[in-house]
């Protein structure tokens, strides 16, 4: 993971896997697969989300620690 500042926050993204041909692929059960990674906001982890993965994200969310 790169280097992370005092501003990053934790984000989930799910994202919609493809196939070998590139073509989107449904889940058998329905639960999406996701990454989890540090960044500014929402924007910028869809955004990294997408560069790492190669696939469409769905969703994003952020993930908030007990304090």
């Amino acid at each position: 993971m790169a280097n992370t500042t005092a501003g990053d926050r934790s984000y989930r993204c799910f994202y919609t896997p493809r196939a070998q041909g590139g073509y989107l692929v449904a889940t058998d059960n329905g639960i999406l697969p996701f990454v989890q990674l540090h960044a500014e906001n929402a924007e910028r982890a869809q955004r990294a989300a997408h560069h790492v993965t190669g696939c469409p994200v769905a969703d994003v969310q952020r993930i908030e620690h007990a304090s």
